[in-house]
């Protein structure tokens, strides 16, 4: 795992690289840590070192904080965002980054564990490989790049956005492999990643590269609850800061 720092006091970063290394021995694979405190060249330096995580902080002089989080989560989408700050006015301006925690820095040694172990669990969900057999031939998605999947027929047609993969099957089958991946069924015949849901609702689901798929409507309410308890636990730990 590769982790960022990023901010403009040097002693800040100081103190987070000491906190990493404390709680290293918690993770399963040693990370390797990167320093940016250069607002000119910070998302720059973070995408051509292809950071995973990235301790953000907010309020620096030079640069506004939440631009710098528009920036990588447009250019990376799947960029695990950890804000850095001690005010709590920024907490709501930041959601729409979907931030994985905040962290006070004041209170850095005992929120940064907890935070740095469930960025590690979120990565590791997100390269799940969802495995697709058609006769002897094994074809691999990682499920943060699967769109949905259609049921047609007897047939499984596995959306992403580099083309459609089919096989037979169930979409019953693939909806109890995926439940824990952030997928859900949406209708008789859809499965789809709540990590490209524009909108839902009872016109239907549009994703984030418009396409439109129906809904059911008589389901509607269920599907709305599990959607907003799958979102919440993409983005675990969106916590308010308080005292």
């Amino acid at each position: 795992m590769k982790i960022a720092i990023c901010d403009d006091r040097k002693e800040d970063i100081s103190i987070a690289r000491k906190e990493l290394e404390r709680i290293t021995h918690r993770l399963s694979v040693k990370p390797d840590v990167f320093e940016f405190s250069d607002a000119d060249t910070m998302v720059e330096d973070i995408l051509s070192h292809q950071i995973e995580v990235v301790l953000l902080d907010i309020d620096m002089p030079e640069v506004d904080g939440l631009e710098i989080a528009n920036d990588l989560t447009g250019k990376s989408p799947f960029i695990v965002i950890i804000f850095l700050t001690n005010r709590s006015e920024f907490v709501f301006m930041s959601l729409r980054y979907r931030p994985l925690r905040f962290i006070r820095k004041n209170r850095i040694h005992e929120e940064l564990e907890e935070a740095i172990l469930a960025a590690e669990q979120k990565i590791a969900s997100e390269i799940h490989m969802l495995c697709i057999k058609k006769g002897h031939v094994e074809t691999h998605y990682p499920v943060r790049d699967v769109l949905y999947i259609e049921s047609n027929l007897h047939y499984i047609e596995i959306h992403t956005n580099n083309g459609i993969g089919k096989t037979r099957g169930k979409i019953s089958d693939y909806e109890r492999k995926l439940e824990e991946y952030g997928f859900i069924r949406i209708h008789m015949g859809y499965l789809v990643n709540i990590r490209y849901i524009k909108t839902l609702s009872l016109q239907g689901v549009i994703l984030d590269n418009e396409e439109k798929l129906p809904v059911s409507r008589k389901n509607i309410n269920s599907i709305q609850d599990k959607y907003t308890k799958e979102l919440e636990k993409l983005i675990h730990g969106c916590n308010i800061l308080s005292d």
